[in-house]
């Protein structure tokens, strides 16, 4: 009897082992808090080809857009820690709306597991072509002779710069929030709104196109893809910087060898030249990092945030 319970418990060994090998042994679900065609969906689509093949199950898009991003992060927050739910989360669900949502259904530290930063990227002032300004000097002049005029936004990103504008130049003007940047975007080529701040990754092909004209960045120095549109630090703001970024999370409690075997192939893909350059003629940088340098990097962000709201005075909902 001893031996034959021996055997049977050393049978199991290999049995577990088998199992955890065989993770992923079907598709994995990446939560978008945001709509398709906002910055976060359009990176989501170039790194999930590349992660899922390494990975030999494909990674499906599951968009949760609304409040700022808080119905996609709760989702994932609230998933099983088994491997088979991913947050590509933003500045907003992981630091931003700490400070902006009385009541946050979830804890951006203690509900996730940080897996990798992925990529930085600025926001651009834009404005519908009827106002006349071409310049961000200009910009500001228009708005002290239009005071109370609106304003666009959709998340935290979008709305910070346009909101520290206002309060360090003393300009008058009313925020409008939409479910998602690009609907937002909308209304600004529709001249509903004339102005806002958004992606550089959501604008870019209607920057091109002339539907809407691009004043400047929130990027220390002017982008690669619009070297002519000069940083608010070198015009009305000087010193200011504030880049949006995006990052890979899992819901807390991710068994570390899933972690390890997730950073891996995303810092994989975001190290391949094919997808560098796909990133960067989208307005992203690539900034891949370990699990425990994200989450240092989300802690300093959530008091950055945190600094930001108090300076502006933007509104806690």
């Amino acid at each position: 009897m001893r031996r034959r319970l021996f055997l049977a418990g050393a049978t199991t060994v290999p049995v577990a082992g088998r199992a955890q090998a065989a993770w992923p042994s079907r598709p994995i679900r990446a939560y978008v808090p945001v709509a398709p065609g906002s910055a976060a969906d359009n990176l989501a689509r170039v790194i999930i080809e590349p992660m899922g093949a390494a990975l030999g199950q494909p990674i499906i898009i599951d968009n949760r857009a609304g409040a700022g991003g808080v119905i996609g992060a709760h989702a994932a927050a609230r998933a099983a820690p088994d491997g088979y739910s991913l947050l590509i989360a933003t500045a907003a669900t992981q630091a931003g709306n700490v400070s902006l949502i009385r009541n946050l259904p979830y804890d951006p530290i203690r509900d996730f597991s940080p897996i990798s930063r992925l990529v930085h990227f600025p926001q651009v002032l834009v404005v519908h072509p009827s106002v006349p300004a071409r310049t961000a000097e200009e910009f500001v002049a228009w708005l002290r002779a239009h005071p109370g005029r609106n304003f666009a936004s959709a998340v935290a990103g979008n709305f910070a710069p346009a909101a520290l504008l206002a309060k360090r130049l003393g300009l008058d003007a009313q925020v409008v929030t939409y479910r998602s940047p690009p609907q937002a975007l909308t209304d600004v080529i529709a001249g509903v709104v004339p102005f806002m701040f958004i992606d550089i990754s959501v604008v870019l092909g209607h920057v091109r196109a002339g539907l809407v004209r691009a004043l400047a960045v929130t990027s220390a120095a002017p982008s690669p893809l619009l070297p002519e549109v000069p940083a608010l630090a070198a015009t009305i703001l000087p010193g200011f910087e504030l880049l949006s970024w995006l990052a890979l999370y899992a819901p807390a409690g991710l068994p570390a060898p899933m972690v390890t075997r997730l950073n891996t192939e995303a810092r994989a893909a975001l190290a391949r030249p094919e997808i560098i350059a796909r990133l960067l003629a989208m307005g992203f940088e690539t900034q891949s990092s370990t699990p425990g340098e994200l989450a240092e990097f989300t802690r300093a962000e959530i008091e950055k945030w945190r600094s930001l709201v108090a300076e502006t005075g933007m509104e806690v909902t």
